[in-house]
């Protein structure tokens, strides 16, 4: 595994962290705070895990729409933690 898929596979378990624990998607500035990465590192993350299908931004930026089974935006489904 290189040094991008590493800091990946953080980075979408600190996004699901924070679903779970704040019900919002964590900011690109936040993930770069917590792994001490420029926002630009933090960015291209979030790029390639969209890419992946992983995560769903919203258009035209880095904030995080959806990582399933959580959204960052109402829909007609709950979920359910505990």
């Amino acid at each position: 595994m290189d040094v991008r898929e590493t800091l990946d596979k953080g980075v979408r378990y600190q996004i699901y962290k924070s679903f779970e624990e704040t019900t919002k998607p964590p900011t690109t500035e936040e993930i770069s705070e917590y792994f001490d990465i420029p926002i630009s590192q933090a960015e291209e993350s979030f790029q390639r895990l969209a890419n992946a299908h992983q995560i769903a931004l919203s258009p035209g930026s880095y904030s995080i729409w959806m990582a399933h089974p959580f959204s960052s935006i109402p829909t007609n489904y709950t979920t359910t933690i505990g």
